[in-house]
């Protein structure tokens, strides 16, 4: 798996939960690794950054680290503010071992997903919650898989 298909698995599952019509659409983490894929939805996921870090580093300790996770996803609904304007929308982050973390967002209106922006690395001020997740990714077991995020080519 490249990361470009990482990406498009991750927004893959974001489509999948707007089409579920969960509203707002919850906090997720998507976990692939060589055996399967997981999708987790994180239930109450708090609003302050401080205790999503919490969350998501307890999510990656007991269960990025024991599987030896090498990449992650992360999708949650927000609200965009652009001057005057909000706009829901649906955040996809993703990211791999040694590859750091990126992101995309796509427009949610009247339960319908638009089309998901082009994927940019990730700030690393940005989203701080995430960090854990990334930190757990790049702990796997390094294996020689070239552009393969999960290391199987």
């Amino acid at each position: 798996m490249t990361i470009d298909e990482l990406r498009q698995l991750c927004q893959e599952a974001a489509r999948d939960l707007v089409a579920r019509g969960a509203s707002p659409v919850p906090a997720v983490v998507v976990l692939p690794t060589a055996t399967q894929t997981r999708v987790t939805v994180l239930e109450g996921f708090p609003d302050d950054d401080d205790d999503r870090h919490l969350v998501l580093s307890h999510f990656a300790a007991d269960r990025m680290v024991p599987s030896g996770a090498p990449c992650f996803g992360f999708i949650a609904e927000a609200e965009l503010v652009d001057g005057t304007a909000a706009q829901d929308v649906v955040v996809v982050a993703f990211g791999a071992r040694q590859r750091g973390t990126w992101i995309t967002a796509a427009t949610l209106d009247d339960a319908q997903l638009g089309p998901f922006s082009a994927a940019e690395q990730l700030d690393a001020a940005a989203l701080p919650f995430l960090r854990p997740l990334q930190h757990a990714a790049d702990m796997a077991t390094a294996t020689d898989g070239g552009d393969d995020v999960l290391g199987l080519s």
